[in-house]
């Protein structure tokens, strides 16, 4: 399969998810949040909520949906995110890659010896690594990623050193 083909399928398949989900944008960047509990938080919410992106949040709380925010209580593997976040999400993480999903994920997970963190300059990354466990560290990976995603240059090689994982 061709990379054209690929990220062709990707959005395909992204779009999809858009459209089951009743996603109001179409046109954002899908992610999916796979979070220690203890770390789902009202106030990571709020912050979410002003982001231009639409999320996907695991989570076995009941937790009313925002307008770019829905919950699910399935881990949904076969997907094509743009980006997955996750604390100590260990089971699942290298299917995703496989879907060109690059991960957020922090400094102590297992996979960080497998990847690079986000250098523009170098264009040679393939994830973003947030350094400690808390709500602000993982917001910030969050902002990375969204102003990576604004440039299509950039966001394309990125998701091509998926490949090299």
């Amino acid at each position: 399969m061709t990379t054209s083909t690929i990220l062709k399928t990707k959005k395909q398949k992204k779009d999809s998810l858009v459209l089951n989900f009743n996603f109001k944008d179409k046109n954002k960047a899908l992610w999916l949040i796979v979070l220690n509990e203890k770390l789902i938080d009202k106030v990571l919410f709020d912050a979410l909520e002003i982001l231009p992106a639409n999320f996907i949040v695991v989570s076995e709380k009941a937790i009313e949906s925002r307008n770019n925010i829905v919950f699910s209580k399935n881990n949904i593997i076969d997907s094509w995110f743009d980006f997955i976040v996750c604390d100590d999400c260990e089971e699942n993480l290298m299917k995703f890659l496989k879907f060109w999903v690059v991960p957020i994920v922090y400094k102590n997970h297992h996979i960080t010896s497998l990847l690079s963190e986000f250098n523009a300059k170098k264009i040679e990354w393939n994830s973003f690594i947030f350094d400690n466990n808390t709500l602000c560290d993982i917001y910030y990976a969050i902002i990375r990623f969204i102003e990576n995603y604004k440039f299509p240059y950039d966001h394309k090689a990125l998701v091509k050193n998926i490949l090299d994982v």
